[in-house]
């Protein structure tokens, strides 16, 4: 026995040694604890193949008009093959979690928790081989208007958790699926007498929406307080923050999207283009919001130009 025993110790510390070293797939990692203190998770999905010297990121916001939606993606065949996808490349893909916009909680908060899950993938790029050189953000719907927004400010913008202060928030590329650019226009925060109207008579359900998300993103009441409102969604919209010093950015948005309008992708691309930032706009014909209408077909074409776009933004 006294022979058998050490030797199965070592057996077992053996098997586990292997089985933490092919863990690919690590949930609810707590990335940062917020003045509530709330623990804020992400899972992180480590390559399947050891493609590079350190793993390149792709860091991936969920959407949910920011009052919804986790971090758990895999029902949604989109958003789980582009993960896997890039896992087979050599990728990894951490996908987070941050504050949801409510009656106590209203930006920056999300933009805060979303800066700190990249300036936390610096500070612990020794733990997971993350490449810091190649980090991207991916992005659908209000989780495409966080990331245009981080992508598109420097370090000084949204601080948040003291121990996460000293990294970088610096990406090298956003891949943005129909996000809000001008939080005014999604959130018809300027709306005419009529508009208001005709929503209210043929979109009750949407009016009295967006009537709530306005006082959750902004803390205003559009009702009494518009100037402040509007104040609020100009200052965190990423049209205001398009300059020479963007990133490289993938577009990519449905001609029939009614939640968040094609022509906020159009004005991006324009923007873009004039402060000579690199950008690919894919037009998605007939698409709508989230591209629930589109074929498996022509979901893997966007995927693929997707992972062709992320790869020519691969620092080497």
């Amino acid at each position: 026995m006294k022979i058998i025993k050490p030797v199965l110790l070592v057996f077992f510390l053996f098997l586990t040694t292997v089985f933490f070293a092919q863990q690919t797939v690590i949930k609810d990692i707590t990335y940062k604890i917020t003045p509530e203190s709330d623990s804020i998770k992400l899972d992180l999905y480590l390559p399947e193949n050891q493609l590079f010297k350190k793993n390149p990121v792709v860091v991936f916001i969920h959407g949910g008009a920011w009052a919804q939606g986790d971090k758990n993606h895999d029902s949604i065949y989109y958003m789980r093959a582009l993960r896997d996808t890039l896992r087979t490349r050599g990728y990894a893909v951490a996908s987070i979690n941050y504050r949801l916009v409510d009656k106590k909680t209203h930006l920056p908060a999300p933009v805060i928790d979303c800066k700190d899950a990249v300036r936390w993938m610096h500070a612990h790029a020794e733990d997971y081989n993350f490449d810091t050189e190649n980090i991207g953000l991916w992005g659908g719907s209000a989780g495409a208007h966080l990331s245009l927004l981080i992508g598109y400010t420097n370090d000084d913008f949204a601080i948040g958790n003291q121990e996460l202060q000293a990294y970088s928030s610096k990406v090298n590329y956003i891949v943005n699926n129909f996000g809000p650019t001008d939080l005014n226009k999604v959130l018809k925060t300027k709306a005419s007498p009529f508009t208001k109207l005709v929503y209210k008579c043929f979109l009750p359900q949407l009016y009295n929406i967006r009537e709530k998300l306005i006082i959750a993103m902004t803390s205003y009441d559009i009702k009494t307080d518009k100037k402040k409102a509007i104040e609020i969604a100009k200052a965190y919209s990423p049209m205001e923050f398009v300059t020479e010093d963007a990133v490289p950015t993938l577009i990519m948005h449905g001609t029939k999207d009614f939640v968040v309008p094609f022509k906020e992708s159009k004005k991006l691309k324009k923007a873009l283009d004039q402060n000579h930032i690199e950008n690919t706009f894919v037009k998605v014909k007939k698409g709508d919001h989230g591209f629930n209408n589109i074929s498996k077909d022509k979901l893997d074409e966007l995927i693929a130009k997707t992972v062709e776009f992320i790869e020519h933004y691969k620092m080497e």
